[in-house]
């Protein structure tokens, strides 16, 4: 019988799952799921190896205008898509989209801050820019090697000014199936005097 994916839905899914809460629990580490993702088709098969992990039927996405990722991500979890304001997790291929993204999205309450939703972006794992993280998970303050995108990103999440403890939590995806996450207490901090400043 053919399938459309040699993916397994228990254990990858477990692998999968692993990976996304050291990515989670240490802000700013690069995990990869690149052999996972190799078990998947189409465009995108980072973000299926993602969704199939994190979406059932008792939680709702936004494929954010992306027709082919949305059809997709139905097909392997028989999920129905929500609009960008109400869903919980949010995919974004077109980081040209974020600062719509960025307003739209839910960030939880002062009393369910957790009620907020998970952003997952393309990278394009050009790691050109030097940003330093604080927060949760992190002793003190860490920089990292980073792309635009993941810079742009965090400021344009700083422009919403959550108010404590609200936000939304990122995590960026290359195509290549590496995995940096940023959940929403981890803030940018000022690193000599710059923050974010591309490395000459």
């Amino acid at each position: 019988m053919n399938t459309l994916h040699n993916f397994d839905e228990v254990f990858d899914t477990q692998r999968v799952f692993r990976k996304l809460l050291e990515a989670m629990s240490n802000p700013g580490r690069i995990v990869s799921v690149s052999e996972e993702k190799d078990r998947l088709f189409g465009d995108f098969p980072s973000f299926l190896a993602v969704a199939m992990t994190l979406i059932d039927n008792e939680v709702s996405f936004s494929a954010a205008g992306n027709k082919e990722l949305k059809q997709d991500i139905m097909l392997v979890t028989l999920s129905p898509e929500a609009d960008t304001r109400t869903a919980d997790y949010i995919f974004v291929t077109d980081t040209d989209i974020l600062p719509e993204i960025l307003e739209k999205a839910k960030f939880g309450t002062l009393f369910d801050p957790h009620c907020s939703a998970t952003i997952i972006i393309r990278d394009n794992g050009e790691k050109c820019i030097n940003a330093c993280l604080c927060g949760p998970g992190i002793n003190g303050e860490t920089e990292i090697s980073c792309s635009e995108v993941f810079c742009t990103a965090l400021e344009l999440r700083d422009t919403q000014n959550y108010e404590y403890p609200q936000g939304v939590d990122m995590i960026f995806i290359s195509d290549s199936g590496d995995i940096t996450a940023v959940p929403r207490l981890v803030k940018r901090r000022e690193s000599n005097g710059i923050c974010c400043s591309i490395r000459r």
